[in-house]
């Protein structure tokens, strides 16, 4: 006889499912690079004399795996829970944390490029613009 505090749950949505891992990873990822940026390559810059700069180019590229995950998280949880609410089946739980997670990621993402944004404005660009010979 199987005891009804413990009955099995239903059915998971997959898209809940992929949002969440999808969202779990990109932070991880973020959390990584972010490190990696700030702490260990300037050390490794600084201890082989510059040589270490060559892996700030090869981050560059991983980098953007982080905003891409989020959107793609994002969209995903947003699915999955419509899909949800739609079948009454399977807890949004799930979806809910996958696309608040996500939607963070991207929110912050997109905080920091309008900041970036306001910063070149305020000053004018980011210094390059000023050497370049404009003909008269």
């Amino acid at each position: 006889m199987q005891n009804p505090q413990f009955s099995t749950a239903g059915k998971t949505n997959g898209l809940a499912v992929t949002s969440l891992v999808i969202g779990i990873i990109s932070w991880l990822l973020f959390i990584v690079l972010l490190c990696l940026n700030y702490v260990i390559l300037p050390l490794l810059t600084v201890a082989t004399m510059g040589l270490g700069a060559i892996f700030y180019i090869c981050t560059l590229s991983v980098g953007c795996l982080s905003p891409l995950g989020w959107l793609i998280g994002t969209i995903l949880g947003y699915v999955a829970k419509n899909q949800i609410k739609q079948t009454s089946d399977g807890n949004p739980g799930m979806a809910n944390a996958g696309f608040i997670m996500n939607a963070t990621g991207l929110g912050l993402t997109i905080l920091g490029i309008c900041g970036i944004v306001v910063y070149a404005i305020a000053v004018g660009g980011f210094g390059f613009l000023d050497q370049l010979q404009y003909p008269r």
